[in-house]
């Protein structure tokens, strides 16, 4: 049986933008600005995450209560 040619593991990020000790309601705007603030910084950081070797194989966000989880799905080629 022949293997998969890649190999693959998840990074992730957990992001809480709290706004004053309050809760987020990402439809406000403010709140929204807030969270765009926090992705952008984790984003222009992320490079720094990944090991030599590995590339973005796709990505998400999802909304837990209060907490915003980005996940990367990494990929690189099986030697």
């Amino acid at each position: 049986m022949s293997q998969h040619p890649y190999e693959y593991k998840i990074l992730v990020e957990y992001l809480n933008p709290l706004l004053s000790f309050t809760t987020p309601h990402f439809a406000k705007e403010t709140d929204e600005q807030s969270l765009l603030t926090v992705l952008q910084d984790v984003v222009a950081h992320l490079p720094e995450s990944i090991e030599e070797g590995w590339e973005v194989n796709s990505h998400g966000l999802t909304v837990a209560e209060n907490t915003v989880i980005l996940t990367v799905l990494l990929q690189r080629y099986r030697a």
